[in-house]
């Protein structure tokens, strides 16, 4: 077929077809979290090119332990090549946290604008799906009432603030159940959100741009932001 005249702009035609295809199609984040009582539950999957790329991260234990909490994670990657799984361990207790928040700004200082593209990006993602379900109780019925009016007001202002900043394609599903039988606690709730493959890639392409050389010995771009991260 190349060796016809017309065979190159065929061939040029189709490949620009197949990056249109890819632009267009989907990154699909799903997320799912539960908490009852000291129980917790979290998942999160990320599928782009039409199931060819697959993420999943899992929260699946965390524990108490002396004045800080022990986390076990399970990371899956799955992607054309194969799949790579692994399960570890971290701990969070007040100086890990004090790290966090050091490297957080660290970041920050790193990207001109951080804040800037987050929402911008934000405002290309489509929320397709918004379940959240909560179970109250103290025990007493009249702070049980208040506490139930309590979780209504504080899921809608989250409502509010997430219309600002992403597109909600879909009513949220909100429920809030008083129980009156005695102190009880317990929520879930899931999402579906979905973004261009397009827009994501364009995202990550001005995020590099964006990135900055802000101290002595700090290099720009990913590898200071892994260096950064590392200190974590």
């Amino acid at each position: 077929m190349l060796g016809y005249p017309f065979g190159w702009m065929i061939a040029a035609g189709l490949f620009f077809l197949l990056l249109l295809v890819i632009a267009s199609s989907q990154v699909v984040i799903s997320g799912h979290i539960k908490r009852v009582g000291e129980n917790d539950d979290a998942e999160l999957r990320i599928r782009a090119l039409m199931g060819l790329v697959h993420y999943h991260w899992q929260l699946p234990e965390v524990k108490a332990k002396g004045i800080g909490l022990e986390l076990k994670r399970e990371l899956t990657a799955a992607n054309i090549g194969g799949v790579d799984s692994n399960t570890d361990t971290s701990h969070v207790n007040p100086k890990s946290f004090m790290a966090s928040i050091s490297w957080t700004q660290a970041i920050l200082r790193h990207t001109d604008d951080l804040l800037g593209w987050v929402r911008r990006t934000l405002n290309h993602v489509r929320i397709t799906e918004w379940k959240w379900a909560s179970a109250v109780g103290t025990g007493d019925a009249m702070w049980t009432a208040m506490a139930t009016g309590t979780a209504w007001s504080v899921k809608t202002t989250a409502i509010g603030v997430l219309s600002q900043l992403i597109r909600l394609e879909t009513d949220p599903e909100l429920s809030v159940q008083p129980v009156y039988q005695g102190a009880h606690f317990s929520t879930e709730g899931q999402f579906t959100a979905k973004i261009t493959f397009g827009y994501a890639f364009y995202a990550g392409i001005r995020l590099a741009v964006k990135m900055k050389k802000v101290a002595k010995g700090v290099p720009r771009g990913l590898v200071g932001w892994q260096r950064i991260l590392l200190r974590g």
